[in-house]
């Protein structure tokens, strides 16, 4: 059985609900807050794991309770989480939401920003690699990603903010060693490149688009799949549903059109709770694809 292998950072979110967000200096009101399991990579493969898919997932940890609490909630589900101690307190995310859905997020590193994972310990089909917040995150998924190539296993990155944000000469140094991306229109837009520049260093890239829906690039294709409308609640965790949705819908050999139909199908399930980790069957995924 594929075993599909997440390197990024442990995170737990504290979700607090605000009606709008206050001027600066100003106050809002915490109308209820939720304590949940997070980070990017962790979240998507929370969603594989959910769909039946066998997932590892390696990071760093705190010596605290968050820390056991954020390796329950992947446990739950499956997935083999296997850590490193690397700091007293486990990374932490607050997040505002107001009530329209938007969010707003404020990242306390803390373990996460403390990256000492063994890469002769990493193992998997397939890689899934999204930022840690740290300095040393981008030189160390290089080490990963090339030693995925070595092991001719498959890599898929959500680069996120943090690694676009660096510019496309630089992201080059990582994406030689990748196959897939998956990324925003923001941060897409970011790196002022067009789709074939990313086309001659991986197979595919899949664009979200939020309320616009989603695209895919191949070097034969491309398609741009509309949105499923939904009353939004909370986008935390909206590209994390989409990967996993897409993932499994690639995995399970449905054609790039039907993945990005999966995955506007799986985001537009989480968007309409708060969290990032709420996901349907798999079951019900495939009856959308069918219609």
């Amino acid at each position: 059985m594929r075993v599909i292998a997440g390197v990024g950072p442990a995170l737990v979110d504290r979700i607090c609900k605000i009606d709008s967000y206050p001027e600066r200096g100003g106050q809002a009101i915490v109308k209820e807050s939720i304590k949940q399991s997070g980070g990017a990579a962790a979240n998507t493969i929370f969603g594989l794991a959910n769909f039946g898919e066998k997932c590892r997932f390696y990071t760093t940890l705190g010596r605290d309770a968050d820390g056991e609490f954020f390796v329950s909630s992947l446990e739950k589900v499956g997935v083999d989480v296997r850590f490193w101690i690397t700091h007293p307190e486990t990374g932490r995310v607050d997040i505002y939401v107001d009530g329209e859905g938007e969010r707003t997020f404020f990242v306390h590193p803390n373990a996460a920003g403390v990256i000492k994972i063994e890469l002769n310990c990493l193992s998997g089909d397939i890689y899934y690699l999204d930022p840690f917040p740290s300095a040393d995150s981008f030189k160390f998924h290089v080490e990963v990603a090339k030693k995925a190539k070595l092991e001719k296993s498959k890599v898929v990155l959500n680069p996120g903010y943090p690694y676009s944000s660096m510019g496309f000469e630089k992201l080059k140094e990582l994406l030689r060693f990748v196959d897939l991306v998956i990324m925003s229109e923001l941060e897409f837009e970011m790196l002022g490149v067009s789709e074939k520049d990313f086309l001659k260093y991986v197979s595919v890239l899949v664009i979200t688009m939020g309320e616009k829906g989603s695209s895919v690039f191949t070097d034969n294709e491309s398609f741009q799949v509309p949105a499923f409308n939904v009353k939004v609640v909370d986008t935390t965790g909206a590209g994390d549903s989409f990967a996993a949705g897409f993932l499994k819908a690639m995995m399970e050999g449905f054609s790039l059109k039907e993945c990005l139909k999966a995955g506007n199908y799986v985001a537009a399930y989480n968007i309409q709770h708060y969290g990032a980790r709420n996901f349907p069957e798999w079951k019900d995924v495939l009856k959308v694809l069918k219609k």
